[in-house]
């Protein structure tokens, strides 16, 4: 995968964070239809820019938002 694939993935999920507010990463690579690897790869991206927030619920599920909202 190259460098430009992963950018638009993360803005894929930029998107989908700025008109949803939340949601959980599994859930989020069954809507965006991306594989194991490009989901990371792009949650990387957004967090090393400082985009986003992670936490688990009480379930233990990973969610990630926006970090400008």
């Amino acid at each position: 995968m190259i460098t430009n694939e992963i950018g638009i993935n993360a803005g894929k999920i930029w998107h989908y964070l700025n008109e949803n507010k939340e949601v959980k990463v599994k859930e989020l690579k069954k809507i965006l239809k991306f594989n194991e690897q490009e989901l990371n790869l792009a949650i990387g991206w957004l967090s090393r820019e400082g985009k986003l927030f992670h936490y688990f619920d009480d379930d233990n599920s990973w969610i990630i938002c926006l970090t400008e909202k």
